[in-house]
């Protein structure tokens, strides 16, 4: 009888280990899908040596403008790109030296348009795109989007968690340029966009929500309800945010049925006011004061009792 306890004892060790292991290895293998794997290291291919002396940090050159500019690439950043199988001469041609390179955002859209010819196609026509032909280069473009330093070498794809297009991270990228007040304010852009969107309950879902499982990160954000490569005004007519009936379809991407009735509650990201959505402003300010009382109240009501408790302790004169 012991003999087959022990037997059954070592059998369910085994099994729970088993176990043990293939949910490990699930994990493990789901992490590998969102961020990649990591075991075996990723070298860029520079068949060239271009890293040679591009890998120099004191390498620079100068602008038509002038203006210093670096040439220095960091191999580090280039190992972890997206584009590391991608050689030198597949962006900067077989004779880079020769070639003229006019250093702007609106001529590296355009290399990056080279492959990337569909996602080029809609930029040009978003908002920020024609802003970028008309020579505005305060927009936003490929490498604002998709590189955390803000540099072409190195872009991240998007799967990658710490991507700035990785969807948790997409209101911190937008709110590198919609964050900035000053420069904001030349374009007449008053609204704290980044704010309200935090404030908001999208916000404060996708903040809390577990960075490595994507698929639980189905809450709305900026692309949602904006686009990606083509995002319009939200004058333009043919905005997804521009008007009642538009924001409603928006709406009903993630809320079916919401309708007109439904969209129209959304404040935007504007505050309430006493002069912008009245009634939403005294509402959150009865609420507010409702609150405070409530919370006032019951911590009397638990001083008034701990005072009582205490008197009844305290030692009474013979």
């Amino acid at each position: 009888m012991r003999a087959w306890i022990v037997a059954l004892g070592i059998t369910a060790v085994l099994l729970a280990a088993f176990v043990l292991v293939a949910v490990t290895r699930q994990k493990a293998h789901a992490l590998d899908q969102v961020n990649g794997p990591t075991t075996q290291p990723a070298y860029a291919l520079d068949q060239n040596d271009c890293l040679h002396c591009h890998g120099a940090l004191e390498l620079t050159t100068r602008a038509s403008s002038g203006a210093e500019v670096s040439l220095y690439v960091n191999k580090e950043g280039l190992d972890a790109s997206a584009h590391r199988y991608v050689d030198c001469v597949s962006c900067h041609t077989t004779k880079p030296h020769d070639v003229p390179t006019p250093l702007s955002k609106l001529s590296l859209a355009a290399r990056c348009g080279t492959c990337h010819q569909y996602e080029y196609k809609l930029h040009l026509q978003s908002v920020h795109g024609q802003q970028l032909l008309q020579g505005n280069e305060d927009v936003a473009t490929c490498v604002d989007c998709h590189s955390p330093q803000v540099n072409p070498h190195s872009i991240v794809r998007v799967l990658e968690s710490n991507a700035p297009a990785y969807k948790q991270n997409i209101s911190q990228t937008c709110g590198r340029c919609h964050n900035n007040e000053p420069l904001m304010a030349r374009y007449g852009i008053l609204e704290k966009v980044y704010e309200s969107y935090m404030r908001s309950f999208h916000g404060k879902a996708m903040k809390l929500s577990p960075t490595a499982n994507i698929t639980q990160l189905n809450k709305a954000t900026c692309t949602n309800c904006h686009g990606t490569h083509d995002i319009k005004d939200p004058t333009d007519p043919t905005s997804p945010v521009a008007g009642v009936e538009n924001l409603a379809r928006t709406c009903e991407q993630c809320h079916p049925g919401a309708g007109v009735q439904f969209a129209s509650s959304f404040l935007g990201h504007k505050e309430a006011t006493p002069e912008n959505f009245p009634m939403v402003h005294y509402a959150e300010r009865f609420f507010a004061l409702l609150t405070a009382s409530v919370v006032a109240l019951g911590v009397s009501l638990v001083l008034v009792e701990t005072g009582k408790w205490a008197f009844n302790r305290r030692p009474k004169e013979e």
